[in-house]
């Protein structure tokens, strides 16, 4: 960031998840402006005690996504409101000399001339103001609208830098009242033992010229959010790039609690099974029954894919595992999927066996 700052194909496929699809599209956000008046919770301080130092910032009905000091030093909070889909993050991040608000207008100009930026419309930066920002919106994503909105504001004292990142899919311009109230509330505090030490220096700290370095891509929760905007609107192809992305960058470093890390699974295994890539499909699930033994939709979904390959017995061996786990459903679903309604499972209605043990699950208390 600034000065010496450190960053890190078949026709049957098709119709595998058409009757499944409703069970992972996450709810459509509500009016932000109804949302905030709902909420009556304190402001969050991102604290950072062995620094003498923290950021106040008002996150009433958010839910605190990450929460830690990075490897490289810096503290870092990642924060989502679930009404609205609104994400925010912030960085703290000391450095060896003196930080200031060119600092910040360097750093934010870098980000406007940058691959992110550039790709966007109505571009501002504004640096009149205590908090300079730079806002942009990215109204699509390879040619599908999302209408992410992002806004960018840096604050400095001393030799701290707070760097605040706004964003949402599918913006309005009634969501702009929230962005406001969020960036108005910013207030970057040293504590008593940091005031102290600085009043115990003769020397000021040198004065030296912020050398600015390249913006970190979006991160899991970004990419997250641009693979749903285009998953919603039936652009299974579309979204399969920021959710693989977004995949592997949890591999690296996980950022998405499990039910949104569920999410990530389930719609990019669902996305590809739709456009027909079974294989890939089926590596996905897997891949999170790996790292999830127990969540039961996993197993109904590579069910769903094996159903696509005409693969009858490991169809119904997963198909079994799924309604074993049945009581390990994310908040929110809605039970388990019935397999005599779904389409990914009529090729086998016929055959008694599977119609056997279908009746078998369907039957027994969950």
């Amino acid at each position: 960031m600034v000065s010496d700052r450190k960053h890190p194909n078949s026709v049957a496929g098709l119709a595998v998840f058409t009757l499944s699809l409703w069970f992972f599209i996450p709810s459509e956000p509500t009016g932000i402006s109804q949302a905030v008046a709902e909420e009556s919770e304190s402001p969050i301080f991102v604290t950072w005690p062995e620094k003498g130092l923290g950021l106040s910032i008002d996150l009433a009905g958010f839910k605190k996504d990450l929460d830690l000091v990075k490897p490289d030093g810096r503290r870092y909070l990642m924060a989502s409101h679930p009404k609205t889909g609104l994400n925010v993050s912030v960085t703290l991040e000391i450095v060896s000399t003196q930080a200031s608000a060119q600092g910040c207008i360097d750093q934010l100009t870098l980000i406007q001339k940058g691959p992110l930026a550039s790709r966007g419309q109505d571009i501002k930066l504004d640096t009149a103001g205590k908090l300079p920002t730079l806002e942009y919106i990215l109204h699509k994503f390879e040619g599908v609208p999302v209408d992410q909105k992002n806004v960018y504001a840096c604050l400095a004292r001393q030799d701290v830098y707070a760097d605040i990142h706004l964003s949402k899919v599918q913006y309005t311009t009634a969501d702009a009242p929230f962005f406001q109230s969020i960036l108005n509330s910013v207030r970057l505090q040293s504590g008593p033992s940091e005031v102290k030490q600085r009043q115990t220096k003769t020397q000021p700290p040198p004065q030296i010229k912020p050398q600015v370095q390249p913006l970190a891509p979006p991160n899991s929760r970004e990419l997250l959010d641009i693979g749903n905007a285009l998953y919603r609107q039936s652009n299974y192809a579309q979204a399969i790039p920021p959710y693989q992305k977004a995949f592997e960058l949890e591999k690296v470093e996980p950022q998405l609690d499990r039910n949104l890390w569920r999410v990530l699974i389930d719609n990019l295994g669902m996305a590809y099974g739709m456009t027909g890539h079974l294989k890939e499909a089926r590596a996905t699930f897997e891949q999170g029954i790996q790292a999830d033994p127990a969540y039961p939709m996993f197993h109904y979904n590579l069910a769903s894919t094996f159903a696509g390959m005409n693969d009858l017995d490991h169809a119904m061996q997963s198909l079994a595992t799924a309604f074993r786990y049945r009581k390990n459903q994310r908040p929110g679903e809605k039970g388990m999927p019935d397999p005599r309604q779904d389409s990914s499972f009529q090729r086998f209605m016929k055959n008694e066996t599977f119609r056997a043990l279908v009746k078998d699950l369907t039957a027994a208390k969950s």
